[in-house]
């Protein structure tokens, strides 16, 4: 209403006025529901594409750049060398004593660990046998004797007789056939002779055989040395049919004393000189050539801890064994004080200088494939597939005796990305690592690999 008092109409009562505000207020809550559903968008889509981005990002950059290797420079091995090798101790002189005559043990005068000299009575066999042909062949000397004697009668009396009638021949008084029948009555006498006389040495020898025979009654030791076998005892019946053992242990008995009794065909006693033993020790092929004759060593054992013992090399049986391709070396040591025992396990160190060491690496970086043996090195980062001669091993460590020269880098530990011609960057091996083998249960082995290409 205006203030002359007439009604003035509003803008909702105006004709057409209210659709276009509906239609406006309408439009307002589209754009409104647009921008919410694009921010909603919006936030929801950024962090995802700044996502991928850098994803992408990253792959390319990974696309891009070159592998990542840990090397480390391959050195020249020390020329001098030492080698540890497991050996036995082993008597340098032993004696197994067998019986030689059969019979029942009458006495024993040693046992176990008893010192002995040498031609010391250890027991005696008794064999009545064999005492009845000395016996026998006594009888028989004797009676080649006797016979001797009669044909040197016999002989000096043809003689005579050849003497008188050879003279009644000269006179005419007999005839010559009596002259020839008394000298060849004088040559049948000689020869009859001759043969009892060797007969005489037949018995004799036939005597010193059984008396040979019946001296195996008493067992003496052929050594100076240590009882450390003794498989008999008194009233055992021993036979002279035993075969020889050598080397080989006696086996002990069930309750773990020593095998006595029932000896027959086997061992009587076992002597050793403890005095003097030797070490037995397989050299591989490898370190085969530089062991020589006459070569110290020293030896050491767990039982005797902080000891040294030395020796020499005093023979090689000069053949490799084609089972172990090794050589078998036979190391001499001197134990005065007995401290040492056969059987005992021996550390044996040896040292020795090698000529050609060549280049010792890392037992990871030797790649083993159907062409050979190679060894990456890395070079102006290139990756070069070297074809290599391995030599000795020792296990997380290998020498190389071609293929590779001091001063080379090598890949240490290489996967399927090192190929031949591949760019890397580098990055110096960790120092525990080098070295090592990356295979722990390759037994102490090298961790080389194996690939087919």
């Amino acid at each position: 209403m205006s203030i002359d008092g007439t009604s003035t109409p509003t803008a909702g009562n105006q004709p057409g006025a209210h659709p276009q505000q509906k239609q406006g207020r309408w439009t307002l809550w589209i754009l409104a529901g647009v921008v919410v559903v694009a921010l909603a968008l919006l936030v929801g889509w950024l962090p995802h594409y700044k996502r991928d981005k850098e994803v992408n990002a990253r792959a390319q950059q990974q696309k891009s750049s070159f592998p990542v290797v840990e090397v480390q420079v391959a050195r020249t091995a020390s020329s001098e060398e030492e080698l540890t090798l497991p050996g036995t101790v082993t008597p340098l002189r032993s004696a197994h004593i067998y019986a030689r005559a059969p019979g029942y043990l009458k006495s024993r005068y040693v046992d176990l660990g008893d010192t002995v000299h040498k031609g010391e009575l250890l027991g005696v066999i008794s064999a009545p046998e064999l005492d009845d042909s000395v016996g026998q062949a006594t009888a028989a000397v004797q009676q080649s004797k006797a016979n001797v004697l009669t044909a040197q009668s016999t002989l000096l009396l043809q003689q005579a007789t050849y003497a008188r009638v050879h003279t009644l021949v000269l006179h005419g008084i007999l005839s010559g056939q009596e002259d020839d029948t008394t000298r060849a009555a004088v040559e049948s006498a000689q020869s009859n002779l001759e043969a009892m006389q060797s007969a005489v040495e037949g018995a004799q020898q036939a005597l010193a055989r059984a008396q040979a025979l019946a001296d195996f009654e008493q067992v003496r030791s052929p050594i100076n040395g240590t009882i450390t076998a003794r498989n008999v005892e008194v009233g055992n019946l021993v036979s002279a049919t035993g075969a020889a053992q050598g080397l080989a242990a006696v086996p002990a008995s069930s309750t773990g004393g020593p095998p006595t009794g029932g000896a027959q065909g086997g061992e009587l006693f076992d002597v050793v000189d403890l005095g003097s033993l030797e070490v037995f020790v397989s050299v591989p092929e490898e370190d085969a050539p530089f062991v020589q004759t006459g070569q110290p060593v020293n030896l050491t054992f767990s039982e005797l801890p902080e000891q040294i013992f030395t020796g020499k090399v005093i023979r090689s049986s000069d053949s490799l064994s084609q089972q172990s391709r090794t050589l078998l070396e036979e190391v001499q040591v001197n134990d005065p004080q007995h401290r040492l025992r056969p059987g005992m396990f021996a550390s044996v160190q040896m040292h020795y200088r090698a000529p050609n060491p060549g280049i010792l690496i890392s037992g990871d970086s030797l790649l083993t494939m159907a062409r050979g043996q190679f060894v990456p090195v890395v070079e102006n980062n290139i990756v070069q597939m070297r074809a290599v001669n391995v030599g000795r091993d020792l296990g997380t460590q290998i020498f190389v005796t071609a293929g590779l020269k001091d001063g080379d880098v090598i890949v240490v530990n290489p996967n399927d990305d090192v190929k031949q011609g591949v760019r890397v960057t580098t990055r110096p091996a960790p120092a525990g690592q080098q070295g090592v083998s990356a295979n722990p249960s390759a037994g102490g082995k090298s961790g080389n690999q194996s690939r087919q290409d």
